[in-house]
């Protein structure tokens, strides 16, 4: 099912475990004892808002707001939802950005790719961007206004790190939803949410 994100603990994976020897309960793994690290924002402007919620992470002010999740899977999902258009947002993955380039806003399309409103479809309240981005498919960015493919909006090449990224003009809100349970729509094809990086112990 969409978001369950955790695996079937089997008794041929545990060295010939009979079924008798598990534990009573739903045979979940150590995954679900373990739940994955939220997405935060890692980087932000000076102006720009920050609040996380149930529902996801809301972004206002002025500048680009950076997660703090480099993607290294090959196909990768998330949604942002538009609470106020506002004067305009910016949509998209960037590098790991600092100083001023927080305060300006996304799309130089050097250091970071974006969509916004003015790129042919106008964003409205309650839209659903659907960002898909990885380097395992050719193109690496897609975006979905709506669940429907942004054709024009695709980049077919980023290379090195890419960082889940927005902006925000004045009025606008954004709420970023990284967390599956939470996705209006279904990830595209074999992408799945952001996950981060495997750490060494």
């Amino acid at each position: 099912a969409r978001g369950a994100g955790v695996r079937v603990a089997r008794a041929d994976a545990m060295g010939g475990v009979c079924g008798c020897c598990l534990p009573r309960g739903d045979g979940l793994d150590e995954e679900r004892l373990t739940p994955a690290p939220k997405i935060r924002v890692g980087r932000r402007g000076t102006t720009v808002r920050v609040s996380e919620g149930d529902e996801g992470i809301l972004v206002s002010g002025m500048g680009t707001a950076i997660a703090d999740t480099v993607i290294e899977q090959d196909a990768a999902y998330w949604e942002v939802r538009v609470v106020e258009p506002g004067a305009g947002v910016q949509i998209g993955v960037s590098y790991a950005l600092t100083g001023h380039l927080l305060d300006a806003q996304l799309g130089d399309k050097e250091n970071s790719w974006s969509i916004s409103g003015a790129d042919g479809i106008p964003f409205a309240r309650d839209d659903v961007i659907g960002v898909a981005y990885g380097q395992g498919d050719i193109p690496n960015l897609r975006y979905f206004h709506n669940n429907k493919l942004m054709e024009d909006a695709t980049v077919l090449r980023i290379r090195g790190e890419g960082y889940p990224a927005v902006s925000v003009c004045s009025d606008a809100q954004l709420l970023w939803v990284f967390d599956p349970k939470r996705f209006k729509y279904d990830p595209p094809g074999r992408h799945t949410e952001v996950r981060p990086p495997l750490q060494m112990l």
